[in-house]
């Protein structure tokens, strides 16, 4: 368990330094960044989101989808452990990173398959809405549209 925790860290780090480090990025236009984070890891769940930050502040335009457990950091009750060494959640990453102007949304299937049906929009966060399949397909296909998974 903790090798496969240690893993997803580094895969999820190393995507991210990718991403900075690529040519499709060196240049100073906005590209469209699509995030989707589906881990239930707290630490790659803080490196998605802390990139999202990060490239938020660099005017790229940030849209973070959650599914699976993920989509729980959008829920108004949960409240996730902090992080070292800011001492700060994933949520609260998520929701600085929206302050610099990243869009939420969870999976179309996250509400309606959460467990007996226990969640409703109304327990999202105010900002956060659900995902468009279809703007989602639209995005991907865009060649301007950079897609990273966490």
């Amino acid at each position: 368990m903790m090798i496969q925790r240690v893993r997803n860290f580094l895969i999820a780090g190393l995507t991210a330094l990718g991403l900075l480090a690529g040519s499709a990025l060196a240049d100073d236009q906005p590209r469209d960044i699509l995030m989707l984070v589906n881990t239930e890891e707290d630490q790659v769940q803080g490196m998605a989101m802390s990139m999202a930050s990060e490239l938020a502040q660099r005017d790229h335009h940030v849209h973070i989808i959650l599914c699976g457990e993920a989509a729980e950091l959008a829920l108004e009750e949960n409240i996730p452990s902090a992080l070292a060494p800011r001492d700060i959640s994933s949520k609260e990453l998520m929701q600085e990173a929206m302050s610099f102007g990243a869009t939420v949304e969870v999976c179309h299937l996250f509400l309606p398959n959460s467990g007996y049906r226990q969640y409703e929009e109304e327990d999202l966060l105010d900002e956060v809405t659900v995902n468009n399949p279809e703007e989602q397909a639209e995005m991907i296909s865009d060649g301007n549209t950079r897609v990273i998974s966490y």
